[in-house]
C-alpha cells in the first residue's frame, strides 16, 4: 500500500489523464474510500498477468518537436501517450522494483545512464569529457560516433525485450505481466481535439508516456551499451541515446575502432528489429591540434557520414577543441529570450519572479554548466551575466 500510495502522491494533481478523463487529483481526494479496492486490483494484476484493457489504451497526441524548420512531415511531431492514471500509478510501482532489482544485483551496464537514480546525462558527460582530457593528456586524439535510433519506444520488439531481460535476471512472474502490458494495446489519435477511432496496435512497442518504458528500453539495447570503458575508448547511453569513442594517437588510426562500433551497432540493429538513422549518425575526432583532423567519410547503410567539427551530446553542443563557444552563445541566446519573456509580466511579487526566473531561465542556462563552465572566457562569461542581471531587475 505505502508503494502505491507513494506514486500516486507523486504524479501530478492536473497532469492530462488517459480515456477515462480522470486526473490524478480525483483518485487523491477519493483515495481514503478506494484504496484497499484498488490495492486488490493491483495484486491481482501482478500476481494473474493481466491487464485491464482501459489501462492499455492510449490517447495519442502528437506534440511539435523543439527546433524543427518543417512541421508539414510527421517527423517534426512526437506522439505522447495520455495513459489512464490508475494504470500509470501500477507502472510507477512496478518501475521502481525493475530499478530496485537493477541496482541491487547490477542487471545493467555501469555506463547506462537515464531513468536510473544518480545517473543523469550531466554525469554521462561529465564521464565522457574527462576521458577525452585522459587521451589528450597522453596526446591522443578521441573519435567519437553518435546513434539515433528511430522511433526508440515504438520501435522495440516485444519478443526481444522479454529474452533480453529474461537473460539479464528479471523472474518470470514479472516477465509475464511485462508480457501483457506490451500486447493487445489499442489506441485513438487525438488532433485538434478530434478523436479518431479505437484501433489496436500490432507492433505498439512501449508507450512513450509510460513511467515503465525508460527501464525496459535499458534493457532492450543493454547488449549494445555493454562496452568496458578503458584508455582506448569507451561508450555511454542516455535511455536510446548511445554513443561510443575509441581513442588513439591520430584520427586516422581510429578509424578501424570506430568501424568496430559501426559494425556491432548494426548487428545490434539486424537482432533488435530497429533502425538507425544513418542521417543523424554524427562522427567528430576530438583533438588538441588542428593538423590531427581527419575528415576521412565512414559509409553506414550505404551513406557517406562526414565527421563534424561539432555534435550535439545529451543537450550539449560539443566541439572538436571542447572551446564549447556555440553552446555557451546559444543557451546565454535562449536564456536572454526566456529572461525577456518574464521581464514582460508585470505585478507580480519579487517571489513569484524568482521562482519563475529559477523555473524557467536558470535551467536553460545553467544545463551542464559543470561539463563547460571551464571554458566560459571573459566575452562569453558577459552573456551569461546578461541574462543573469537582467534576471535580476
Amino acid at each position: 500500500l505505502e508503494e502505491v500510495e507513494r506514486q500516486l502522491w507523486a504524479t501530478k494533481s492536473w497532469k492530462a489523464p488517459g480515456e477515462d478523463g480522470l486526473p490524478a487529483i480525483v483518485w487523491k481526494q477519493v483515495w481514503p474510500s478506494v484504496k484497499h479496492d484498488v490495492l486488490a486490483i493491483f495484486q491481482a494484476s501482478l500476481e494473474e498477468g493481466v491487464i485491464p484493457d482501459q489501462w492499455r489504451h492510449a490517447r495519442i497526441i502528437p506534440l511539435k518537436k523543439p527546433g524543427k524548420d518543417d512541421y508539414t512531415i510527421a517527423k517534426a511531431w512526437r506522439p505522447i501517450s495520455l495513459l489512464a492514471t490508475l494504470g500509470k500509478a501500477l507502472e510507477s510501482v512496478v518501475a521502481e522494483r525493475i530499478s530496485h532489482a537493477v541496482e541491487t544485483h547490477g542487471l545493467l551496464p555501469t555506463n547506462h545512464f537515464g531513468a536510473r537514480k544518480q545517473r543523469s546525462a550531466e554525469r554521462a558527460l561529465v564521464l565522457l569529457q574527462e576521458h577525452i582530457f585522459s587521451a589528450w593528456r597522453s596526446r591522443h586524439v578521441v573519435s567519437l560516433i553518435s546513434f539515433d535510433v528511430k522511433g526508440a519506444y515504438n520501435g522495440v520488439c516485444k519478443e526481444r525485450l522479454l529474452q533480453r531481460m529474461k537473460a539479464r535476471g528479471i523472474p518470470g512472474d514479472l516477465l509475464r505481466w511485462i508480457d501483457a502490458f506490451c500486447s493487445e494495446r489499442t489506441a485513438t489519435i487525438v488532433i485538434n481535439g478530434q478523436s479518431s477511432e479505437s484501433r489496436p496496435l500490432p507492433q505498439a512497442g512501449l508507450p512513450q508516456g509510460s513511467p515503465l518504458s525508460p527501464i525496459l528500453f535499458l534493457f532492450f539495447n543493454a547488449d549494445l551499451v555493454q562496452t568496458q570503458i578503458d584508455r582506448n575508448g569507451g561508450a555511454i547511453a542516455f535511455v536510446d541515446d548511445y554513443t561510443a569513442w575509441v581513442s588513439g594517437p591520430t584520427a586516422q588510426s581510429n578509424q578501424r575502432g570506430i568501424q568496430a562500433v559501426i559494425d556491432k551497432a548494426l548487428d545490434w540493429e539486424r537482432r533488435s528489429g530497429a533502425t538507425f538513422e544513418a542521417e543523424k549518425t554524427a562522427i567528430i575526432h576530438f583533438t588538441r591540434y588542428t593538423g590531427r583532423v581527419d575528415s576521412e567519410p565512414f559509409t553506414i547503410k550505404g551513406e557517406r557520414v562526414f565527421p563534424k567539427d561539432q555534435v550535439k551530446i545529451l543537450g550539449v553542443i560539443m566541439d572538436s577543441r571542447l572551446h564549447y563557444k556555440q553552446h555557451i552563445a546559444r543557451a546565454a541566446t535562449k536564456g536572454l529570450e526566456a529572461a525577456m519573456e518574464l521581464k514582460r509580466l508585470k505585478g507580480m511579487a519579487p517571489s513569484t519572479t524568482r521562482q519563475l526566473f529559477t523555473a524557467m531561465v536558470a535551467p536553460v542556462v545553467d544545463y551542464a554548466s559543470n561539463v563547460w563552465m571551464h571554458a566560459c572566457k571573459t566575452a562569453s562569461a558577459y552573456t551569461i551575466h546578461r541574462v543573469q542581471r537582467i534576471g535580476a531587475q
